[in-house]
């Protein structure tokens, strides 16, 4: 960021004077605020060059992998996450406006364009003030209705909206700042992720390469735009969730391609991350149902196949005494990988009745998470499969012997 108004410095500007966070208590998002409180804000920009001293976009990603296809989905909802932050976002600029996006950069569409950000000076004094405490209000409102938009396409083309978004910002005066609320998984162009393996730089600096071999994204592309991304990696409920890792993977990507979109890409300030901490699951109000997008999937490893063997009597949900280091081993492993999510998976061979088969597969991935957790690994759950479906990573031409050995098996599968 150029100037005294970095986006990453965003503590400070969260204290908002007492008098404003009292009248904001009862012109929040919802239903506590008449539409009319907000009227002045187009009023005011009508006529008024777009940026004037000053514009601040905010962009909303309304896809389905961050809303949920459904209200009962348990889609995200940034609203109450963002209005605390919205008094920092304006600070400087006279002009916001609020764009929702989906699939393609057809489908940007304007909530809230040009309006003022700030009342005109003079007239009178308590209407300026009433009016100045009701803006972080209004825009977050702007924000739950974009939220609330269907795109005409599934899917997600954040890159097409950070295009729109530059374009509009082109003209204004001032400060250039630009707020983009998304998970970041695009499934469009050179930053389509669902192929991703959401690991290590040279993956990232692939795509901003390739990005920017193909045009989708110039060094001009956000000049003298403050950027900042709201949310990534923070999908619906009912969606494929990031592990820490991954999420952070996630920024790396953005900031990369953030950067090169700017004239002079490296320079700290102009490109920032932040977690929204949104709440969930949206409610119904703000959630329709909207077409669903390509699936972006978080890869999973099987860190580790343990044979059942190895690790238990026969019938027996007990652990062996000689299974132990061969579990500290693994426990070792998997506390060095920073946010991971550990799933233990019991398998039985076919021979035992079914109403067995589901419980002592459940009663040995039980034991396992319970010494992986007595071993200092967090994050672990338990699931009994019954028998197997196939044996993956083996030869077709298994013997009998071979092929059970497979079947009773226990998975210790990490999500980075």
């Amino acid at each position: 960021m150029r100037g005294a108004h970095p986006v990453r410095t965003l503590g400070s500007a969260l204290l908002l004077p007492a008098v404003v966070a009292g009248l904001l208590s009862g012109c929040g998002a919802g239903p506590g605020r008449e539409a009319a409180s907000c009227g002045w804000m187009r009023k005011a920009a009508d006529g008024a060059s777009p940026g004037r001293q000053g514009h601040t976009v905010i962009l909303v990603d309304a896809s389905s992998s961050v809303r949920g296809t459904t209200p009962a989905a348990g889609g995200v909802d940034q609203t109450a996450a963002v209005e605390q932050r919205i008094p920092h976002w304006l600070e400087g600029v006279g002009t916001v406006s609020v764009a929702t996006f989906g699939g393609t950069a057809h489908d940007v569409r304007w909530i809230a364009r040009d309006w003022a950000a700030k009342p005109a000076d003079g007239g009178n004094g308590t209407n300026r003030q009433r009016h100045a405490a009701s803006v972080p209000g209004c825009v977050a409102d702007a924000v739950a209705e974009a939220q609330s938009t269907v795109p005409v396409h599934g899917g997600s083309d954040v890159l097409g909206a950070l295009r729109e978004a530059g374009t509009f910002l082109a003209d204004s005066k001032g400060i250039r700042r630009l707020v983009v609320l998304t998970d970041g998984l695009s499934t469009t162009g050179c930053a389509d992720l669902r192929d991703a393996g959401f690991e290590g730089t040279l993956e990232t600096d692939a795509i901003v390469q390739g990005c920017s071999a193909d045009k989708e994204v110039t060094s001009r592309t956000l000049a003298s735009v403050e950027t900042v991304f709201v949310g990534l990696g923070e999908t619906a409920n009912a969606e494929p969730q990031a592990s820490p890792a991954q999420a952070a993977w996630l920024d790396g990507l953005w900031q990369g391609l953030c950067a090169a979109a700017h004239p002079k890409p490296g320079e700290p300030d102009d490109c920032a991350v932040t977690r929204a901490g949104a709440d969930r699951p949206v409610s119904a109000k703000t959630s329709p149902r909207r077409p669903g997008d390509p699936a972006v999937e978080f890869p999973e490893r099987t860190w580790k196949q343990a044979g059942a063997r190895a690790l238990f009597d026969p019938n027996s949900p007990v652990l062996r005494s000689a299974a132990l280091p061969q579990l500290a081993r693994i426990a070792v492993q998997v506390r060095s990988l920073d946010g991971a999510r550990v799933r233990v998976l019991g398998y039985v061979d076919p021979r035992g009745g079914s109403a067995n088969n589901r419980t002592l597969s459940q009663a040995r991935a039980d034991a396992v998470k319970n010494e992986l957790e007595r071993l200092g690994v967090s994050g672990v759950t338990a699931v009994g499969k019954g028998v197997p479906v196939g044996c993956p990573g083996a030869a077709d031409d298994l013997g009998t012997e071979q092929k059970l050995q497979c079947d009773r098996r226990v998975d210790i599968v990490v999500v980075r």
